[in-house]
């Protein structure tokens, strides 16, 4: 099965037929959406978007698992959730490092810190004076997602061993410039304060 060819295409084709030819195709197991990030990327993207970019990496994780092993389920309610299916998806992406060969880690500990932190943050935002409005900034629970970051990393390698992977995408880089234009907005305009 590949993902980028419907079965019933696939099934009208000749045997002799190589869809793998001089490989201008990547087999079913490649998955564009999904690649090696390093940790400090994620970190940068999450922190400089306000962790909009860990919705949207929720968002990977949970679209990788639906297209790969065809589950019947929705990524997108599942990031905008993402306090409520942490724990599956870590317990997920560990299970199935484990079986990759990864030694694994105890997933449960992360998920709960990520959704204390993220909670506890969001509380704060709603409730702090704008003179502290930049605390919630100092509090951040994509860190409890790092170990998880590095089983995805490990697991890519596995079925991608030396692909060249740019540090940042397109896409990537402009939240990042945006992010960044926002957060030194935000920070002169609490440190100016009401002229």
């Amino acid at each position: 099965m590949c993902l980028w060819l419907p079965n019933h295409i696939i099934s009208k084709l000749p045997p002799e037929f190589d869809l793998f030819m001089d490989n201008n195709y990547q087999p079913a197991e490649y998955v564009d959406y999904v690649k090696k990030q390093p940790v400090w990327v994620f970190c940068l993207l999450s922190f400089f978007t306000f962790g909009l970019y860990t919705i949207y990496w929720f968002y990977k994780s949970w679209r990788f698992f639906r297209e790969s092993y065809g589950w019947d389920i929705y990524p997108v309610w599942r990031a905008i959730f993402a306090v409520f299916f942490t724990h599956s998806l870590l317990e997920t992406i560990n299970d199935l490092a484990i079986e990759k060969g990864h030694p694994g880690i105890s997933s449960n500990p992360y998920a709960t810190g990520y959704v204390v932190i993220a909670i506890v943050q969001r509380l704060l935002d709603q409730t702090i004076p704008t003179s502290l409005a930049l605390l919630p900034l100092l509090l951040m629970p994509f860190l409890f997602l790092i170990p998880t970051v590095k089983q995805l990393n490990y697991l890519y390698e596995k079925t991608h061993p030396n692909e060249y992977q740019p540090a940042f995408s397109p896409g990537e880089l402009v939240a990042l410039l945006l992010g960044g234009i926002v957060m030194g907005l935000g920070v002169a305009g609490t440190l100016l304060g009401e002229v």
